[in-house]
This record gives structure tokens, C-alpha cells and sequence, in this order.
């Protein structure tokens, strides 16, 4: 499953009561030159399943999911698609509606800090807007993000989970329902860190359960099954840690050492008392493997 946002505008009236989204495969420049856009490519490589964030009028108004592969048709024939090319590539789409919709601005100073530089193309300008662009492919983690604000993890944790699932055996419900707590920081993966980690962050070493929470090293959205409940891709650490290093504004060395990025200024460290907390507590090789991911993510050194 992928994820992807598009913007619509005049074509929304024709979405909503036909069921597909179209874009040209090229258009022709004012010098007769053909153009090919990367935001009318992703419609082709959309697939079955896959998860489309709808916005008009600034507002995630609702979302389409994926009936069909991406497959070519000449331009619809409605007045809205006038402008465009004869060919271009359609998708056919099940309409979710929201019961309130996403404001732009709700969300986009958290989507350009976390999750922006791995959008393609970038959906924010430096000026918070959104870009002139169609459709754009989203990380798994940003759509997971995204589906929180519109309240339809639900509708998405079935479908990850089964293509999270290694073996050919059926998932138990016991199983998915050990997952859907993991990816909230709950049951058996919490009580696991919290014996891994002796009831401590790992980190400050703060004791009080109220206050840390049990953090995938690898998000939830971006694993398989087994490293959705793996201990090892886990760290207890206290809830303001625990914000940092999921936003990659911190992460740790193989050897446990505290990283921070340079987005975090010396007044922002002295107040977050990342100069007292400098290593983890001892990690695994299997820990080390996974915080080896967080920092290529992170384009930590």
C-alpha cells in the first residue's frame, strides 16, 4: 500500500460524481515543446489499495481509495479536462468521505518538519502553502500521520498489517489485535520495553510509566509484522525524548551516543536538557541495526 495527496480544483465536482482521477502523460510548451511532469507520473504509478489524501479549497476534504491500477485513457470528455492532452492515465477510486476536513494549515508546519524533504514533489513552499502540483507520493509514515488527523487509522491498519505479513499463515486476531497496540505504544510491546528497559527511560532514566512512552526506532508505518513487535525496535523513553527522536530531531550512534540535529539551537538544547543526557544505556546489535536506519533517515552522520 502507498500513499499519495492530490490537489484538486476543477475537476472536483467530477470526482465526486464519477469515481476516477486523470492526468495528462504530457502537454506541449508555448514554444511546442513536449513536457512531462513528475506529479502527472505518480497517477501512473498508483495501484490497487493504494490510499489518495483529496484536497480542495485548502482542506483535506476526503479520501480515495485505489479501485483499480493506474491504466491509460484519452482525456475525459467533460470541460473541465479541456485544457489537458488527449492521453493521460486514470485511476477509479471509492470515495471515503471525512466527517470534518483537514484544514491545510492544521497540519502543515508538523508535515514540512517531518516529512516534507521525503515527499515527491515537495507538497509545502517556503511559505507554508502548497505547491502548484497535482499528485504527489507520500512516505508511509506521513500517511499514517495524515490518517491520524483524519481519524481513519482504522480503516488502513487492516490493510498494513496483512502487507506486513511475511508468512503465507493467516494472521490470527489475537495477533492483530498485539499489532494495532504496538503501533499505539500499548500492550505486550509496552510491557515488553518496559522489562527491556528495566522501567526507565533509556535515556534520562526517568522511572514514572505515566510520563515515557514505547517508541518504535523504525516507525510502525515503514514494518513488517515481526518488527512491529520486535523489543529490539523499541525504546522506553520519556514522552519529550520520545517527540524529538520520532521527528528526527535527535537520534543515537551504534555505541548509544546522543546525536542532535542542527535544526535544534543551543537555547532549544539547554532547555530540553539534552546537554545532562548523553548515551543510551547499553543496546544490542539488533538495537544497533535499527537505530542505523533511523539515522539514515534522518541523514544523521
Amino acid at each position: 500500500m502507498e500513499f499519495y495527496w492530490v490537489n484538486i480544483g476543477g475537476t472536483y465536482k467530477t470526482v465526486l460524481d464519477q469515481y476516477f482521477l486523470w492526468a495528462p502523460i504530457s502537454s506541449i510548451s508555448s514554444i511546442g515543446n513536449e513536457v512531462t511532469r513528475l506529479y502527472w507520473d505518480n497517477v501512473a504509478n498508483v495501484k490497487q489499495g493504494d490510499v489518495i489524501f483529496c484536497a480542495y479549497n485548502q482542506c483535506i476534504g476526503f479520501l480515495a481509495l485505489a479501485q483499480t491500477d493506474a491504466y491509460q485513457q484519452s482525456k475525459p470528455g467533460n470541460s473541465a479536462f479541456e485544457q489537458w492532452d488527449e492521453m493521460g492515465n486514470r485511476v477509479d477510486v471509492e470515495i471515503i468521505p471525512l466527517d470534518r476536513k483537514i484544514p491545510r494549515d492544521e497540519i502543515s508546519q508538523e508535515f514540512i518538519t517531518r516529512f516534507d524533504d521525503r515527499t515527491t514533489p515537495s507538497l509545502f513552499n517556503n511559505r507554508g502553502t502548497l505547491n502548484q502540483i497535482y499528485m504527489s507520493h507520500l512516505p508511509a509514515d506521513a500517511g499514517m500521520f495524515l490518517l491520524e488527523a483524519t481519524k481513519q487509522t482504522k480503516l488502513i491498519d487492516e490493510a498494513l498489517i496483512d502487507a506486513g505479513n511475511r508468512s503465507s499463515k493467516n494472521i490470527t486476531k489475537t495477533t492483530r489485535e498485539m499489532l494495532i497496540q504496538a503501533r499505539l505504544g500499548q500492550g505486550k510491546f509496552r510491557q515488553d520495553l518496559i522489562t527491556r528497559w528495566e522501567g526507565r527511560c533509556a535515556l534520562t532514566g526517568l522511572q514514572n510509566l505515566n510520563l515515557v512512552i514505547a517508541s518504535h526506532i523504525v516507525p510502525w508505518a515503514l514494518c513488517d509484522n515481526e518488527e512491529r513487535l520486535d523489543v529490539n525496535n523499541g525504546l522506553l523513553l520519556a514522552a519529550h525524548i520520545d517527540r524529538l527522536f520520532d521527528q528526527g530531531l535527535i537520534s543515537f550512534s551504534n555505541l548509544g551516543e546522543l546525536q542532535i540535529a542542527s535544526k535544534l539551537n543551543a537555547e532549544d538544547r539547554d532547555i530540553l536538557g539534552l546537554n545532562r543526557y548523553t548515551k543510551l544505556r547499553p543496546l544490542t546489535s539488533a538495537n544497533q541495526s535499527y537505530l542505523t536506519k533511523h539515522r539514515l533517515r534522518y541523514n544523521f552522520a
